[in-house]
Formats: C-alpha cells, structure tokens, sequence
C-alpha cells in the first residue's frame, strides 16, 4: 500500500463533500469502491445538478465549475476539484468524470495503485517533484473549508509546514502566536478581508504576501500592493504559478537569512 494511501482517501472525502452539496433534497448518493488489477477504485455517484458535456473537458480547471447558476447555488470557489486532481497525480491515481447532462446527476471515479510501480529513472521533475528550496512555514486563509484543506495539502506535499485560518481574527492571533515566511490569504473574507490580514502581518513580523482574489483588475492588483501583498493571483489560479512564487519566495528568505 502506497505510503500517500491517506491523502486519497482525503480526495474521496472532498468529492462526497462535492457530491452533497450537489444533489438535489430528494436525491441519492451512491459510492462504490473496488479493486480491479491491482488499483483501488472509488466511485461516487449523485442525482444532482450534472455537467453540460461541453463542461467535462473544464471541470478540473480550477474555478469552473459549469456554469454559474449551479456555482451560485451550492457554493464553493472551484478549487478542490482542480486540487484533488492534481493530489491524485502525484501519487499516480487518476480522476475522471461522467454525466448524461445538467440536471441529470454526475459520477466520479477515482483509482491509486495499490502496489509499488516498478522503479524507473525519471527524465525531468516538476517543482512539486523536487520539494522546495527550503521548507517554510506557511499561514493559508481562506473562509472555505474545502478550498482551504486542499490548498494546505498541496503546500505540505510539496514539504513546507501550513497553518491555516478561515477568518481575519484567527488568522491575527495566528500572527501574533507564530512565525510566518509566508502568507497566501483569499482577499474575501467573512469579517473584513485579506489586506486587513497583510497589513496585520507586516506590523508583527517581515514574510512575503500572495493574494488570491476573483478580481484582477489594475485598481485591484494596486490594493493589494498597497496592503504589502507581494504578489496578486487572479483566479482561476494556475497552481503551478502558486508554486513558482512559493518557490521563490523560499529562495528570498534564504538569501534574507544570510
């Protein structure tokens, strides 16, 4: 059994998660798991709103989620698909998606070998791959619970310690309590937002600041600059851009530390 088995069946959790917020009052949900030629499968079925076919192609991108009448009314920022995916990928599972159309229910399967491939020589790495330069500790904030449990696990994954808070006051009594290299902070937020946070946290102790934020115009890239953000990622976000930042900012706190 692969040493991340836990992290996949974290990713099953997410997509029940997904899978209630869809369904309709009335409606079922089915899971089913298996083993089939050495390779665990889970499956999860709802009765729920569905995938138009031209979304199935997008639906792993991050932050479409079909269309947005359906985002509307069951919630959530798109990220945890986008996330459970690339989680999957990194311990060679698979994830993959089937619906008949909207309205007509959605079914997701997911599979992780359950034996060790055989051991090649890899060619080429990807940031993810390599670990960091450095392992940093790392505030996450963000008011949703799913986005924000799947963010952290990819940023651990990659090596680096992550706290995490859904709310400006946690994330304040945080900053106070430990220190930080770095700060990814949503800028919505339920009780003020996250310029409020990057500002508390530039008066309390020196990191790099990353906002994330659904809005990407010049007016709102500058309040982020203004607050102290060093970075403003407009979603949908490329995480591999997220990693690239991240990965610098460990190069920065090295030289810092020097």
């Amino acid at each position: 059994m692969p040493s991340d088995f836990s992290r996949f069946f974290g990713t099953c959790s997410t997509m029940r998660s997904s899978s209630v917020r869809r369904r309709k009052k009335s409606g079922r949900i089915t899971m089913r798991t298996a083993n089939e030629d050495g390779r665990f499968l889970f499956q999860i079925t709802d009765t729920g709103v569905g995938i138009g076919p031209e979304q199935h192609d997008r639906i792993f991108h991050a932050f479409e989620q079909g269309e947005r009448t359906i985002s509307r009314k069951f919630g959530g920022l798109g990220l945890g698909l986008t996330i459970s995916k690339r989680l999957l990928e990194l311990q060679g599972g698979t994830i993959s998606v089937h619906s008949e159309g909207l309205n007509r229910g959605a079914s997701f399967k997911l599979s992780l070998a359950t034996v060790d491939s055989p051991k090649v020589t890899p060619v080429s790495h990807s940031i993810t791959d390599q670990g960091p330069a450095r392992s940093l500790q790392l505030l996450v904030v963000d008011d949703h619970p799913q986005t924000l449990r799947v963010l952290a696990s990819l940023l651990r994954k990659q090596g680096h310690k992550v706290l995490t808070a859904e709310c400006v006051q946690t994330a304040i009594k945080l900053l106070e309590d430990e220190h930080f290299d770095g700060l990814i902070s949503d800028i919505g937020l339920p009780d003020g937002n996250g310029c409020d946070v990057m500002r508390a946290a530039k008066a309390r102790q020196s990191l790099v600041g990353i906002a994330l934020s659904g809005f990407g115009m010049e007016e709102d890239v500058r309040r982020s600059m203004d607050a102290g953000f060093d970075h403003h990622l407009t979603k949908p976000i490329d995480f591999q851009e997220l990693e690239r930042f991240v990965g610098a900012m460990a190069s920065r706190t090295d030289h810092s530390a020097l």
